[in-house]
């Protein structure tokens, strides 16, 4: 399917998380591969730390993902953030990914698509707080205050 001018592949593949800090990078490095960019999690996280968006002790520093869309645009590759409901999340990956992180989760994921209550996550740290590669609406809602990224 396509997501603007990118054939968006809700299946690629994303690999467990090298570094216990990156969760944001391999979360944007997964949301590029499934649009055909050619981006690894340990390059795009070398990368977040150089423009300063994240560091190995803290991890991505601001958590609403705009230093996120910052590096994005340097790629060039147009992106979005906002804080997002369930609804609005299941609304935006209909035909295009996005990521997500919460605060309170302390993570960020790819979502692969969203129907019946359920998101289809891309999650690089599986059983992270309790959750795998799917997230519902009452685990959603339960984490509070999620901001996403996504093509613009």
């Amino acid at each position: 399917m396509t997501c603007g001018i990118y054939e968006y592949d809700s299946t690629a593949v994303q690999t467990p998380q090298r570094k216990d800090w990156d969760c944001s990078a391999a979360a944007t490095a997964w949301m590029g591969r499934s649009l055909g960019w050619g981006w690894a999690e340990l390059d795009v996280a070398y990368e977040f730390v150089r423009a300063g968006i994240a560091t190995p002790a803290l991890g991505l520093l601001d958590g609403t993902g705009a230093g996120i869309v910052r590096w994005l645009a340097m790629q060039p590759f147009e992106a979005e953030n906002q804080r997002v409901t369930f609804d609005q999340v299941t609304d935006l990956v209909a035909g295009c990914p996005c990521i997500i992180g919460s605060s309170a989760w302390y993570h960020w994921v790819g979502v692969r698509s969203g129907s019946g209550g359920e998101l289809s996550l891309a999650n690089s740290a599986p059983g992270w707080a309790g959750i795998g590669q799917t997230l519902s609406r009452e685990q959603f809602d339960a984490f509070g205050d999620f901001y996403s990224v996504y093509p613009s």
